[in-house]
């Protein structure tokens, strides 16, 4: 039992919204003093601002994110880990704590391999993947403590899917000439997205219920692969520095974002259970049980499928409380369910202090979206050519009491 539901949950891919390596720190909350080729993944009015420097490098960076919506790892690496049988109290204590939406994992992965500005111009190259299950609290229940008699499972809600891509952008910022804001720019990005791997549930449905001596009901699931999508996305973003202390950024992200994939592989499984039983002595014809349950399940090539990714409204503030100072605010908008997360609003504030002027250290917080809670710590170096960032951020928790957990490295060469 304990390695189906860690198959469950290790549906997502290995090592796998993007969480962005710049804002692990930050408890994903984005800053609008960034200008380099990670603009391009929120805001690229950014990269008309003026920075001191032309020429910027992006260096290969990672960020990573792992949780789960039921158990602390504390409670994972007590019971999960470990093959291990478990009691009544145990079985009883996990249901307890799964949700009424059902068990679910989610993952996500970005890896900036190489990014370039030049004056107001970027591009960008990164590997990204996310990945989520969800399981129906009553199927949870079922693999934990069997069947009930006499009560019906809907399959329906059961949720799976997989994917990866190469996500490559351009963009520019241009500064807006007028006298009432001080400092103005509007900037925009395209994306193309390369598919790189799919795995979902495309469709599932069923029902099945039980009695004291037989079953009935009928389910049926699809479930497909790929290795090959393409697809185009857009960002808007504008930027303002309002005074001396304030600036504002709102950004419009991944618009019309969606990438369709040549199917590889579709895999089919269905069956019904009619009225008529099993016949125990029966049992002992290897086909008995397939026919009786009108077991099928076949594989064919060919096909298409199209996922989408999120798009987004952002709404940044910077305000700087003193030189070493400041103090940022990112709310985000998710306007649709993906593997990258559920629908729905995230509201953040960080701060940054500089204990030395090549030493920053971060922290925020951040509530809503797709991980809920995240609380992020971090620190940096700034040079005159080199900068990096190195966070992490605990997700619905903290230490050991935390439900995921997320690392972010990012550095940059700039001239």
């Amino acid at each position: 039992m304990t390695a189906l539901l860690l198959l469950l949950l290790l549906f997502l891919p290995a090592g796998a919204r993007a969480f962005e390596p710049e804002t692990a720190g930050y408890a994903g909350v984005h800053d609008l003093g960034t200008k380099s080729a990670a603009a391009l993944g929120w805001n690229p009015a950014l990269l008309s601002a003026d920075r001191g420097f032309r020429v910027s490098f992006e260096l290969p960076s990672f960020g990573a994110a792992l949780a789960n919506n039921s158990f602390t790892s504390k409670y994972w690496n007590d019971h999960f880990a470990r093959d291990q049988y478990w009691s009544e109290a145990t079985k009883n204590d996990i249901l307890r704590q799964t949700p009424s939406d059902g068990l679910g994992g989610d993952a996500e992965l970005s890896v900036p391999a190489l990014g370039f500005t030049y004056d107001r111009f970027a591009t960008r190259i990164a590997v990204r993947s996310a990945g989520k299950v969800r399981v129906p609290d009553a199927l949870t229940s079922v693999f934990l403590f069997g069947n009930d008699f006499n009560r019906s499972y809907n399959i329906g809600d059961l949720t799976a899917e997989s994917m990866a891509m190469l996500d490559i952008g351009l963009g520019f910022g241009y500064r807006f000439e007028q006298e009432r804001i001080p400092d103005l720019h509007f900037g925009a990005g395209f994306h193309y997205y390369r598919g790189l791997y799919l795995a979902t549930v495309a469709e599932r449905r069923g029902q099945l219920t039980f009695t004291d001596s037989d079953f009935s009901g009928s389910a049926m699931m699809h479930s497909v692969t790929a290795q090959h999508g393409d697809g185009v996305g857009f960002d808007l973003g504008s930027y303002a520095v309002l005074s001396k202390r304030w600036e504002v950024g709102l950004a419009f992200r991944q618009l019309g974002a969606r990438i369709a994939w040549q199917v590889d592989e579709n895999t089919l499984v269905t069956f019904y259970k009619d009225s008529v039983g099993i016949i125990v002595d029966s049992l002992d014809d290897p086909d008995y049980v397939e026919r009786s349950l009108h077991y099928s399940d076949s594989s064919y090539s060919g096909g298409a499928i199209e996922t989408r990714l999120p798009a987004i409204i952002q709404m940044n503030a910077r305000y700087t409380a003193r030189p070493n100072w400041t103090v940022l605010g990112d709310v985000q908008i998710f306007t649709q369910e993906t593997a990258w997360g559920r629908a729905g609003i995230q509201a953040g504030i960080a701060s940054e202090y500089r204990v030395r002027s090549f030493l920053p250290l971060y922290a925020g917080l951040s509530l809503g979206g797709p991980w809920k809670v995240q609380l992020g710590v971090g620190t940096g170096l700034r040079f005159r050519n080199y900068e990096l960032d190195l966070g992490g951020t605990w997700i619905n928790g903290l230490f050991y009491g935390a439900r995921g957990i997320g690392f972010g490295l990012s550095q940059r060469l700039k001239f």
